[in-house]
């Protein structure tokens, strides 16, 4: 009976060991090159996936806090500001570096009729183009801001990376310019 105890302890022991070995944080494995997460940089920003996924789920937040269409993002040190139309206004949405919780908002100015226009017939979401231009550009860059702007008659996003890079994309196809 004692000989059949011993496997059975040290059975229990293993199992026990790779239980808690369960509950213990992931490390920043997702974050290396070719890894799909997102880690925190030493100033507490969230660095940006290189598909990034993170900054979309900013922007969906931001929409569904405000019940609007974003058309500006920057960071903001340990946050994100998004600025979201709603009819004609413009509230300015900030949201947690992970995406996930909006910190404040605030009823802003009235939204140039222009861009508002512009906005209304962009067929290219904000989401999108965040998606296009890191897609374009994936190697760590974190993105720094994305804004609807108008250059010789042609809306875009212009999508500005933290190396210095911006791509612009059309808001009309999603084509990068």
């Amino acid at each position: 009976m004692s000989s059949t105890r011993i496997p059975v302890f040290a059975l229990l022991a293993l199992s026990s060991v790779l239980a808690l070995s369960a509950c213990t944080p992931a490390s920043d494995d997702a974050t290396a090159p070719g890894g799909s997460g997102s880690s925190t940089s030493s100033s507490g920003a969230t660095v940006v996936d290189d598909d990034g996924r993170t900054v979309v789920t900013v922007i969906n937040t931001a929409e569904a806090s405000a019940g609007g269409r974003a058309f500006q993002l920057e960071r903001d040190d340990d946050e994100w500001e998004v600025h979201v139309a709603v009819g004609d206004r413009e509230v300015e949405v900030h949201v947690a570096s992970d995406g996930t919780t909006v910190r404040s908002s605030n009823d802003d100015d009235g939204i140039d009729a222009d861009e508002r226009a512009a906005l209304d017939a962009a067929v290219t979401t904000l989401a999108d183009a965040v998606r296009i231009a890191t897609t374009q550009h994936a190697g760590g860059e974190r993105l720094a801001e994305v804004q609807l702007d108008e250059r010789d008659g042609t809306w875009a996003w212009e999508v500005e990376l933290s190396g210095g890079t911006t791509v612009r994309v059309s808001a009309a196809d999603g084509a990068v310019l």
